[in-house]
């Protein structure tokens, strides 16, 4: 069941949301992001961010919110994940999600769409710094060479084939 959202008023959010909000505010994203409140059912209030791509895109579409556990999360696309499984400090896993989430805006983090899986949303992240995830992917027999990579902008969009091969001429 979705919570009733509503324009954000600072006073009302709950400690850890204002922690969150000030640890955001921060961030170079922040001028891009929709900023609002959730409703919780016990009566608190709880921050909730979204972030659309410039492409208008909806799959590629970036949230953050606290969780059932007052954890903070991020989702882009259909992939998500939460601060305390960067790291069990509060202060510290937020910071790092928050770090990967400045990583994703940039292109460095991108979703992995394959074209016939259907008009899904993708829910696979691929960390394109990482370059022994990247070499696990493209070195995979099952990985199709039609998989698209989706950056949050759509500036550094590209197949994995394009990955794969580079130059387009060398690819055989």
């Amino acid at each position: 069941m979705a919570r009733e959202r509503v324009q954000i008023i600072e006073a009302e959010l709950d400690e850890t949301s204002r922690l969150f909000l000030a640890a955001f505010a921060k961030r170079r994203i922040r001028a891009a992001a929709d900023l609002q409140m959730e409703r919780r059912p016990d009566g608190t209030c709880a921050l909730f961010v979204a972030v659309p791509s410039p492409t208008n895109d909806p799959r590629r579409l970036i949230c953050l919110w606290l969780d059932e556990k007052r954890i903070p999360s991020i989702r882009f696309g259909a992939w998500h994940t939460h601060a305390d499984l960067w790291d069990r400090t509060p202060e510290n896993g937020l910071r790092k999600m928050l770090d990967y989430l400045e990583r994703i805006i940039i292109g460095e983090v991108v979703l992995t769409e394959v074209p016939t899986v259907g008009k899904g949303i993708p829910h696979r992240v691929l960390d394109l710094a990482d370059l022994e995830e990247v070499l696990d992917m493209v070195t995979h027999p099952d990985e199709p060479s039609d998989m698209k990579l989706l950056s949050w902008s759509g500036a550094t969009d590209t197949t994995f084939n394009d990955l794969r091969c580079g130059d387009r001429s060398t690819c055989r």
